[in-house]
């Protein structure tokens, strides 16, 4: 099978917001599909179930998420994909501007935010489906065209890399 046929199907970036039992954590994500119109409207996303944002999802039923627009700092995305909340000394969301959507974070730059409350939880073998509802939703700063995953994989990987290579390099000299 060429699973890399996958990558053809399009998707957004985002970045969730979730209370964990130390303050916030968050990850960013692209497996997110609107799936309903209705009253409230709801959403699917797939989440890795290693991942500390899926066991604090799990936990708190709620969830926030941050749409990422094109003028995004490459930093976000590697600030909440490569590292973990999970480690104590991590801590995402004061390397970045925030406000609280309903008590979770939500970035000050997206070009939306979204509130989330999960309804149903399906496991698979790798990922956790969270169907959730939407709770609250308004437009962010931002009126960029939406980040896809697609433009990740094209040229803005090497970027994200080069940003986080640059900000552990300014944290190890601060110490």
């Amino acid at each position: 099978m060429e699973n890399e046929a996958l990558f053809k199907l399009s998707y957004g970036l985002y970045v969730t917001g979730v209370k964990t039992e130390n303050g916030f954590g968050g990850s960013c994500v692209d497996s997110i599909a609107q799936i309903s119109h209705g009253d409230p409207p709801r959403v699917a996303f797939g989440s890795m179930n290693q991942n500390f944002t899926t066991e604090s999802i799990r936990k708190s039923g709620e969830f926030t998420l941050s749409v990422l627009g094109q003028d995004v700092d490459p930093l976000v995305i590697a600030n909440f994909g490569f590292q973990s909340a999970r480690d104590p000394a991590v801590s995402k969301w004061n390397n970045v501007n925030n406000t609280l959507m309903d008590g979770i974070p939500v970035l000050d730059g997206a070009i939306a935010q979204i509130k989330l409350s999960v309804e149903e939880i399906i496991l698979y073998d790798t990922h956790t489906l969270f169907l959730a509802a939407v709770k609250s939703a308004k437009f962010g700063e931002s009126d960029a065209k939406p980040l896809l995953y697609s433009e990740y994989l094209a040229g803005w990987k090497d970027k994200v890399f080069a940003a986080f290579g640059q900000y552990k390099k300014d944290r190890a000299d601060q110490t």
